[in-house]
């Protein structure tokens, strides 16, 4: 699975998700269709339950989609079995939410170096890895500090140095501002671009927040189900 000179890294054909409970049948995403090259990044906006977390969800392969197609590095998730998906997941995605989801336990980077060791990565080399990140995130004073020891900013700052730190082909990020103060936010959300940027992993964000959103090389809004009006941010 080694597709690292693929243009599109991301694509979505014709996704629809639709969900029963009794007699309700609620369709949330209709023949969503997008694409994604190396190195571009996107924002998704849309009102609260629009669906935007389960298209992000279906993206990342956590979730399937009811009908239609999701390609990740050339591979068509709906042909893959669960554990291949996992491990195309592992390989090319990383994922950042609004909530850190950082291990109390371990200090910033350990936290960080978690992926790696999970890669069986020397430890040598995953600390080193981690401890670098983090200092290109402004973090360099903050690595041995705790989750507890450290503020939301810079929490959010380790979770996305946790996400990148595998340079993987794609970061989805889910209101990974959300429970930041704005001038915090966008901070680290140009932060989180302009990382992505220097080590050409493409960016999908969820955001409710349209100033955030131009940021981003272009913009798709979702409505009823429907992905619409893509335009540039700049």
């Amino acid at each position: 699975m080694s597709d690292t000179n693929l243009k599109v890294v991301l694509q979505a054909r014709a996704v629809s998700k639709r969900f029963h409970d009794g007699l309700l049948d609620v369709r949330v995403l209709q023949e969503v269709n997008l694409s994604l090259g190396r190195g571009e990044s996107l924002a998704i906006v849309g009102a609260s339950g629009s669906g935007k977390s389960t298209l992000l969800h279906i993206l990342g392969g956590l979730d399937h989609a009811s009908q239609g197609e999701v390609q990740l590095m050339g591979h068509s998730l709906p042909s893959l079995t669960p554990s291949q998906i996992g491990l195309l997941r592992n390989m090319h995605l990383g994922f950042v939410y609004q909530f850190h989801h950082l291990l109390p336990e371990l200090n910033a980077w350990e936290n960080v170096a978690m992926p790696l060791w999970i890669r069986r990565e020397s430890s040598q080399s995953s600390q080193a890895q981690a401890r670098q990140l983090l200092t290109q995130l402004g973090l360099s004073q903050r690595l041995a500090h705790r989750p507890s020891e450290l503020s939301g900013g810079e929490r959010q700052r380790v979770a996305i140095a946790r996400a990148l730190v595998t340079k993987p082909a794609c970061l989805l990020a889910d209101e990974p501002t959300g429970n930041l103060d704005r001038q915090t936010a966008k901070e680290v959300f140009e932060l989180m671009l302009s990382m992505s940027k220097s080590i050409q992993t493409s960016f999908i964000v969820v955001t409710h927040d349209p100033e955030l959103a131009a940021l981003c090389d272009s913009v798709m809004h979702l409505k009823d189900g429907h992905l619409s009006g893509l335009s540039n941010g700049h």
